[in-house]
């Protein structure tokens, strides 16, 4: 699970972070201004200051925030003066919006604040619907609104342009000032802020709800606040009842908002949707005791709770809170009752995912409400957390921590005392006792205290603060009350650590930094850096450190300490506030922040009568072994071991049903003699309900791949073995359960890799897969290449089994027959031959013609001895017609007679060689490196044929595939022991070098395993069509598609009959409407179109006759295996390549550097530093602005970098160099009309794309002057040709490296034959299992 972070505030106004992967307090930096109330959500709070304004603080973004502004240019053709900035009175402005109804003058658009800079001038967009503009940009149409084109027609009569220009917020990692109400701060200031509205039911992403109070009591909504835009856009005052003076406010995830009045009554907000965030109107909750002493003092809202402090510090939980329908049922949103829990809190706030944290009444500390989930929302007990502080030096503590004179201001003593206070009945006592406590530690630390008590009067002094209501408006002197709140509480808190005389010194620094409230004054500088008073284009001084370093290693980066600029104490602070609307806490894996100690009354007996009998059995034993003389002589208890598996499943027959049967797993263990290899075999058996008949039976050596295929509500395992007979591979079995199918496949998944001798971490070079899945899988060559090495220096060896074979023969030559290849068949001809034929054949060429695709067959050698014409032809063929044949009369081959045929591939032609005599020589006509198989015919006994090839020959069919563990949706491999992963949730993920996880259920792993979470979404699509007399309905024609379907409206799907896909799976939400779907949609989600299948848009034409809107659902996935968390920023693509200077740099233990890049959710492009074989994970984010959104990008190995944008278009950066690795500027790589890219890929053997048409495309004459290439070639998808099928005709992924691999469209992969300088594009494909795979990833594999 991704690392999320707890925020804190102390009673001194410091905000501190504890993050879930560490148990150490870290202090944001400290700018002059203290806090008195803050709030959260991911990378955002928002903060009450000592001068009671609100700021807002932007931290942990790896890719900056950065918004285009766009401004069309518009005109007008006339008869005279052609086209001319004059336009017709009923026309749009000169300079507008895209729809013409907004004015957008280039010089009035400015920026929002001054937390905002420009990035770059105004420039034109050369871009039209994924095709280039001309350099003016200019855009044609009849008239407007209209279809415009790039081209200029005898029509058109009207003309656009756009101007872009960037704008990025510049004030990260730092307090930005929000506007206040008005000119004078002090005339309203405020009281309280919220931050919520993450996850508002079907609101666009980014989306966010920030509520306030001012000291009037008045509800303040701020609008235009998102992810984007964090400020927000003005302060909008919402109504409240007559009457109700507001305190206190809480903003749940789903926009849910309840308010706490100064008379102890709760109001809850209504109404709250996608298109009202705001709400509607208000309603009363009733006290939890109707008495009129009770009053609610603090409310906190969750998804799925909400809770509440009363005046007497208990805490209490709402019963029937439900925020996914918080905004159209108001039951949902009041809920039904109070329930009362035990403790003595102040304070209590709710997370994103209801776990709930609290501040101690009396002891000040923080709790966490442990054991609380979705069956027992209001959890088990309230657990203390105890974490150390980690002070840097520029912390604002430090001078206090560095000179204590002696003893610890939090001692296990005091804090046993806090956690007994937070369940004292008697909340007077409690305070008695804690004050009485710190009196103790003053006298003991300073010796004489010239006090005489005051810190036990201010203490209670404080906690009185707290509770009383804010004063009159007319009563309130801020700047007083602050500074004397301010002075008593870093009197009390440092006094216990300090001696008086330093206090005095500490409180005058601090002091004479808030000496000039001018600097951080929200009236004098709304946007600014808290700090400093600059205008972001005139002074760059303010937002240097940002540019630079905006990421989240400013100060929520590692606890490691690399430059001893920190060290640890004791946390004895003082909180006032807690804000978890950021952190993520699992209740079954929680965080290391808990130290709580063991009972007094827990002591182990080691007396007990139970202990006494184990230890004396355990003696007598030993001293019955000592007796024995001698223990060599014995022989081993267990030579050999075995086992027997068995279950009831269902076998899938070849014609595809189901049928009941019998599986056995029988395993042998041989523990052998001292140095010989193990002699583990075992044998998989499908046997008849009964027993009696066997299905199928093979050796577990055999088995190539064992992978979960399993289908909502039916778990299945696929068992790949390619030496079963045809139609039998894969062989599919379904279980009646989740968990019996997962004992099964990580059994069968630990027996083949121990047979395979295949344990713990892959070599580098491995080729790793992902399923449709998300399971992964490796291919390490090091035991195909072992089992091939005959003697040093001869290659690699593969002796092809031809024992059955009879004439025609065929075989995969999977290498070819490139340079230094050697083939050798032996065999004897019969009696009565009249000829016979050795073919060194290539894949055939296809020819596309209007209607049909042609084969055309290649030979690259033909040898054909010819008995009755005495002389032997040697030949080549290319597009189906023979080339001029060469006749040679020197018969070597007779009948009756043995044979010894040797093919060499030397530099420039074959060499042959008969009954080892030199025979002839043929000089290539076409590229050896294309040959794919041997072909041999004619009345011949073939003995043996042996392939020898100075590389090692990987059968496609026999790569044996190890399932490694996680849920990974796309997976990298640099080839140097950096291997990165993306889930479905666009988190990165970093290979840890392990092996196992959930999927082995404990059976031999390795290395660390660690937790996985992932999202999915689900989706239907409701479909409809227009009749004349009832309008839209669900009646369709008999051509038409499901009225519930799929996406493509072939499957036929429905909401009800939805189901998970295992028991790991969890929902999140109900179905819900899809408003973000591409196209766009009305506001009651519908698309409408002239037809099915057709161009959907969101408004509703004359023409259009059908429409249809989207359903979805969210669901939760747990896993675990091998990986770590890369950063937080969600990637949508990544790349990893080490480059052609670096390839040598890496040999023994010095550190390869790798190239990674990435693409960020947002389209925007990354580069991430430090990157190597000793830190796969890197050190730091830089940003790399892009004009277009981007969504693929690839790395070459000399260091080029390709990307495909969302539109379509592919760009290449130039400039790249070792000085400067980030390059110059992109440069647009132009493609044929009418084609865009969605994916792309560059290595070794050439840049290859995927285009939306599911065809892969190879970038053409590339050379050092000319690296961009100079046109593409696209690859034909011809039907019924393999890959492809009737059905499923095209490629989902592609690879490149030294080769290159593709995965088709019906699961396949594949790997591309045939590619040469001469022949980038290659001849053919070479096919492996169809496992339903979705990525491959060969950028490592050499």
């Amino acid at each position: 699970m991704p690392s999320t972070y707890l925020f804190a505030a102390s009673s001194e106004g410091r905000v501190y972070t504890l993050s879930t992967s560490s148990a150490a307090w870290r202090e944001l930096p400290y700018l002059g201004l203290e806090f008195k109330k803050i709030c959260a959500v991911s990378n955002f709070l928002w903060a009450i200051g000592g001068d009671r304004q609100v700021y807002v603080h932007v931290h942990g973004l790896d890719v900056p925030i950065r918004i285009r502004e766009e401004s069309y240019e518009n005109e007008r053709w006339l008869p005279i003066e052609g086209f001319s900035k004059t336009l017709l009175p009923t026309d749009r402005y000169r300079y507008s919006s895209a729809d013409g109804s907004v004015e957008r003058s280039v010089d009035k658009i400015r920026l929002p604040s001054m937390a905002w800079q420009w990035d770059g001038d105004w420039h034109l967009d050369l871009e039209l619907d994924g095709q280039q503009l001309p350099e003016d940009g200019w855009m044609y149409a009849l008239d407007f609104p209209a279809s415009y084109s790039a081209k200029k027609s005898w029509n058109s009569y009207v003309r656009r342009r756009k101007w872009i220009r960037f704008r990025r917020y510049a004030a990260l990692n730092s307090w930005c000032a929000v506007a206040p109400l008005h000119k004078d701060p002090t005339q309203e200031p405020f009281i309280d802020v919220a931050i919520g509205g993450t996850n508002v039911p079907n609101a666009p992403a980014g989306t966010l709800c920030v509520w306030a109070i001012t000291a009037h009591g008045r509800a303040m909504f701020r609008t235009g606040v998102s992810k984007t835009s964090p400020e927000g856009l003005r302060w909008t005052a919402v109504p409240t009842p007559t009457g109700s003076e507001l305190s206190q406010i809480s903003v749940g995830p789903t926009g849910l908002v309840w308010a706490v009045l100064y008379n102890g009554r709760v109001i809850v907000r209504t109404g709250v949707t996608r298109d009202n965030l705001s709400g509607d109107s208000w309603l009363d909750v009733k006290t939890p005791v109707a008495a009129s002493t009770l009053r609610i003092v603090h409310v906190s809202v969750g998804t799925d709770a909400v809770w509440c402090v009363t005046n007497d510090h208990h805490a209490w939980f709402r019963r029937g809170i439900k925020g996914e329908a918080a905004g159209i049922s108001e039951d949902s949103a009041i809920g039904k009752g109070w329930v009362e829990m035990v403790g003595n809190i102040s304070m209590i706030s709710v997370a994103a995912n209801d776990q709930v944290f609290a501040v101690g009444a009396a002891d000040r500390c923080l709790y966490h409400r442990s054991g609380v989930t979705a069956a027992d929302p209001t959890g088990k007990k309230w657990r203390l957390i105890q974490c150390p502080m980690q002070i840097s030096r520029t912390s604002s503590s430090l001078s206090i921590v560095s000179r204590k004179s002696g003893g610890s201001s939090s001692t296990p003593g005091s804090k046993h005392q806090s956690f007994s206070n937070l369940y004292s009945k008697e909340k007077e006592k409690g305070v008695v006792e804690t004050v009485a406590m710190i009196e103790t530690v003053l006298h003991s630390s300073t010796g004489s205290c010239s006090s005489n008590g005051a810190p036990g009067l201010l203490k209670n002094e404080r906690w009185k603060l707290s509770a009383d209501s804010p004063p009159t408006i007319g009563s309130l002197n801020l700047n007083d009350r602050h500074k004397q709140r301010t002075a008593a509480l870093r009197e009390t808190s440092h006094a216990s650590s300090a001696p008086a005389a330093e206090v005095v010194e500490i409180t005058g620094k601090f002091e004479t930094q808030l000496r000039n409230p001018r600097a951080w004054s929200p009236v004098r500088s709304v946007g600014s850096v808290v700090g400093m008073e600059a205008h972001p284009e005139s002074d760059s001084a303010v937002f240097e450190s940002d540019s630079t370093h905006h990421g989240s290693d400013v100060f929520l980066g590692e606890d490691d300490d690399h430059t001893g600029s920190q060290f640890w104490t004791e946390c004895g602070i003082l909180w006032s506030c807690v804000a978890p609307g950021a952190v993520t806490v699992d209740s079954s894996n929680m965080p290391n922040w808990f130290n709580e100690q063991q009972a007094s009354d827990s002591k182990v007996d080691v007396n007990a009568n139970w202990r006494k009998d184990i230890l004396s059995k355990l003696q007598r034993r030993q001293e019955r072994l000592d007796k024995l003389k001698s223990v060599a002589k014995f022989e081993k208890a267990v030579e050999l071991s075995s086992w027997v598996k068995s279950a009831d499943a269902r076998y899938q027959r070849p014609g595809g049903e189901f049928e009941d049967c019998i599986i056995e797993l029988e395993w042998v263990s041989a523990s052998g003699t001292a140095g010989s290899q193990s002699g583990d075999s075992g044998t998989f058996t499908v046997l008849s309900p009964d027993g009696a008949a066997t299905k199928i039976q093979f050796p577990l050596s055999d088995i190539t791949c064992v992978q979960c295929c399993s289908e909502a509500g039916s778990p299945r395992i696929a068992i790949h073995a390619p030496h079963l007979p045809v139609n039998c591979s894969p062989v599919k079995l379904q279980f009646s359960s989740d968990s019996e199918m997962e004992d099964w496949l990580s059994h069968l998944s630990s027996v083949c890799s121990q047979i395979n001798t295949l344990v713990g971490k892959p070599a580098s070079n491995a080729i790793w897969l992902t399923s449709d899945l998300g399971d992964v899988f490796v291919f390490d060559a090091a035991n195909m290449k072992a089992q091939q090495t005959s003697e040093p220096g001869e290659g690699y060896v593969e002796k092809m089994d031809v024992s059955t074979c009879e004439t025609p023969y065929y075989n995969t030559l999977y290498n070819g027959m490139p340079i230094g290849t050697e083939l050798e068949i032996s065999g004897c001809v019969y009696d009565d031959a009249d000829q016979i034929r050795f073919d060194l054949q290539s894949h055939s060429t296809l020819k596309v013609q209007p209607h049909r695709v042609e084969k055309q067959r290649v030979i690259a050698l033909h040898v054909n001895p010819r008995f009755n014409e005495r002389t032997t032809v040697l030949n080549s063929m290319t597009e189906s017609e023979w080339l001029d044949e060469i006749r040679n009369d020197k018969m070597v081959f007779a009948p009756g007679a043995t044979f010894t045929l040797k093919i060499k591939a030397l530099p420039d032609h074959y060499l042959i060689i008969v009954n080892s005599a030199v025979y002839t020589d043929y000089k290539y006509r076409i590229d050896p490196e294309s040959v794919t198989r041997l072909y041999v015919s004619g009345r011949i006994k073939l003995f043996s044929v042996l392939y020898r090839c100075p590389t090692p020959i990987i059968s496609m069919e026999r790569m044996h595939w190890r399932q490694m563990g996680g849920h990974i949706k796309r997976v990298f491999n640099s080839g140097v022991d950096v291997v990165w992963g993306i889930s479905c949730d666009n988190t990165a993920w970093v290979y840890n070098g392990g092996w196992g996880g959930m999927f082995l259920k404990g059976l031999e792993g390795s290395g660390k395993i660690n937790p996985m979470i992932d999202t999915h979404t689900y989706y239907v699509y409701e479909n409809q069509r227009w009749n004349p007399i009832s309008g839209f309905t669900a009646k369709s024609l008999p051509t038409d598609r499901h009225m519930w379907s799929d996406a493509s409206g072939k499957q036929k799907r429905s909401k009800e009959h939805t189901k998970l896909l295992s028991t790991h799976c969890e929902w999140i939400s109900d179905w819900a409407i899809d408003y973000n779907i591409p196209g766009g949609a009305d506001k009651e989600g519908w698309q409408y179109a002239i037809d099915f299948p057709a161009n959907y848009h969101a408004n509703k034409k004359l023409t259009d006759c059908v429409r249809r809107r989207r359903w979805m659902k969210r669901c939760r996935l747990s896993s675990s295996g091998p990986w770590q968390e890369l950063s937080q920023s969600k990637i949508l693509d990544a790349a990893l390549q080490v480059l052609d200077d670096d390839v040598d740099s890496g040999q023994g233990e010095i550190s390869t550097p790798v190239a990674a890049w990435a693409v960020a959710s947002n389209g925007d492009v990354l580069i991430r530093h430090g990157v190597s074989n000793l830190n796969p994970r890197g050190d730091a984010w830089e940003h790399i602005t892009s004009d277009q959104p981007l969504v693929g990008i690839s790395v070459g190995p000399s260091g080029q970098v390709w990307t495909v944008a969302r539109n379509g278009m592919v760009f290449f950066r130039y400039g790249i160099s070792r000085q400067n690795p980030c390059g110059d500027a992109w440069q647009q790589v132009e493609a044929p009309a009418g084609v865009t890219f969605k994916a792309i890929s560059v290595g070794r053997s050439g840049i290859w794309a995927l285009d939306n048409q599911q065809r892969l495309a190879v970038r053409k004459e590339i050379s050092k002057t000319f690296p961009e290439g100079s046109h593409w070639q696209f690859l034909p998808n011809a039907a019924n040709i393999p890959p492809h099928t009737e059905q499923h005709c095209g490629f989902r992924s592609v690879s490149v490296g030294s080769e290159v691999w593709a995965i088709s469209l019906n699961g396949i992969i594949c790997r591309r034959c045939g590619i040469t300088k001469e022949n980038p594009a290659g001849v053919g494909w070479n096919l492996g299992i169809a496992g339903q795979w979705q990525n491959v990833s060969v950028e490592g594999y050499m």
